[in-house]
This record gives structure tokens, C-alpha cells and sequence, in this order.
């Protein structure tokens, strides 16, 4: 046996744990609810997933108001709510948000914040309790709508 297999072979164990341990935490994902809730109830989950989301900065619990499926229509981001939250949950945490406001008129809902990005607008469609579809590329808060 060469030395440098040999090496190789002995050092693994002592490699395996000085390598990152880094754990990806996961979210639990919504479960459509079924039947359908009335407007009012989704209405209610809408402004649980905006405090977590803009407030607590919690954005494993926020994630649990959308659905796995979940259609993004950012060109810059792929679909699935786990490819969402593997993109923001590295600095989510660490954001100051400052929230503008937010609107629901079902079964579309907004939220406007400022952030280190700018000024944002959040567009999200819900279905079966849940959100489905999400916006963020040029949209505008309603003004048509009472904020």
C-alpha cells in the first residue's frame, strides 16, 4: 500500500470531523386545506405569514403558509418553496425590514417593506389556505385597494 493511501485512509475519521456540520434547517411546507376555507380564515393566515415573515423574521415558520409546488414569477428564481427558502434563508434573519404595508384581498394578497434592496412589493396568490404563487418583479401596491 502506497504512504499516501495509506495517509489518506487513516486521516478520514479525524477529516470527517473537523469538516463544517452546517445543517440545513428545513420548513415544514402548507397542507392545503380541504375544503377550501372561507376568504376570512385565509385572511387571518395571510397576517400570521406576514408577521413571520416581515416581523419576526422568522422565515422557516413563514414558510409554512406556502405550498411545496409553489410557482415563482421571478425569472431570476426558480419555482418550489424550497428553492425559495434555500435562497433567502441564509441572510433572511440578519434583514432590517422596515413594513409599509400590507393588503389582502382574497385570494390576492400584498406586502410593501423597505430593505437593503429597496423598496419591495411582494405579490402572493393563495389557494386552499395556502400560498400557490408569489410576484416581486415590478409590481406596485394597489392604490385602488384601502392599505
Amino acid at each position: 500500500m502506497r504512504f499516501s493511501t495509506l495517509l489518506a485512509v487513516a486521516s478520514a475519521p479525524l477529516l470527517a470531523t473537523a469538516a463544517p456540520t452546517e445543517k440545513r434547517q428545513e420548513s415544514k411546507f402548507c397542507t392545503r386545506i380541504s375544503p377550501a376555507p372561507p376568504k376570512e380564515v385565509t385572511e387571518k393566515r395571510f397576517h400570521e405569514f406576514a408577521d413571520y415573515f416581515l416581523v419576526k423574521l422568522d422565515i422557516y415558520k413563514a414558510f409554512e403558509y406556502i405550498l411545496p409546488e409553489y410557482i415563482n414569477h421571478n425569472p431570476q428564481a426558480e419555482d418550489g418553496a424550497q428553492n425559495a427558502l434555500d435562497l433567502l434563508s441564509p441572510f433572511w434573519a440578519n434583514q432590517t425590514l422596515t413594513v409599509l404595508r400590507t393588503k389582502f384581498e382574497g385570494p390576492m394578497s400584498w406586502l410593501n417593506y423597505e430593505s437593503s434592496f429597496g423598496t419591495i412589493v411582494d405579490r402572493f396568490r393563495w389557494e386552499d389556505g395556502c400560498i400557490i404563487e408569489h410576484w416581486d418583479q415590478g409590481e406596485v401596491f394597489p392604490e385602488n385597494l384601502k392599505a
